[in-house]
């Protein structure tokens, strides 16, 4: 039961993560950080529901989270990715572990990459000469950056999605001990 509440308090972190970055472009540290921090207490609560994962397990997911940390802090330094991103992606990473690892990526690609077209699409229509737009329209995030992508949303659907599995095991692995 704890363990659920430590995956509830996950989901929120990603909503907010999604909620922050569509409207601010912007991760802060105090998120990325949260998010880590909650991976131990996330492996306690296990331990305290009688589910612990193994060493091996979580020694893996370390090692995934740090270089999926090294790949994206080498896009942040070619001005490829944000510095949010670059710190969120692995802390989600850690919570994926060997298990979701791949998923997570896969649907986090996905979620930003739509994002990223509906963008591109968006500015492409802007330049058009067919393009008319009412000057009483505020657009005032898009004003700011128009090629920037709150890759953040796609970080949280790849989260959110690590947590509904993550759960969905618990539950599994709670019907087998019972059973």
């Amino acid at each position: 039961m704890l363990t659920i509440i430590v995956i509830a308090l996950f989901v929120i972190l990603m909503l907010w993560a999604a909620y922050s970055d569509l409207t601010s472009y912007t991760l802060s540290n105090k998120l990325c950080l949260s998010v880590a921090l909650l991976y131990p207490i996330y492996l306690l609560s296990r331990y305290l529901d009688g589910q612990m994962l193994p060493w091996s397990t979580v020694l893996l997911a370390l090692a995934i989270a740090a270089l999926i940390f090294i790949v994206f802090a080498v896009l942040f330094a070619l001005n490829i990715m944000g510095g949010g991103d670059v710190k969120l992606i692995p802390a989600v990473a850690l919570w994926a572990g060997p298990t979701y690892s791949l998923q997570f990526l896969f649907l986090m690609a996905l979620i930003g990459g739509g994002i990223a077209a509906v963008i591109l699409l968006n500015n492409r229509l802007k330049a058009s000469k067919y393009y008319k737009s009412s000057e009483n329209i505020n657009l005032s995030v898009a004003e700011k950056n128009e090629s920037a992508v709150p890759y953040g949303v796609g970080i949280a659907g790849g989260g959110i999605y690590v947590a509904y599995n993550l759960a969905t095991t618990l539950n599994q692995f709670t019907a087998i001990s019972q059973g």
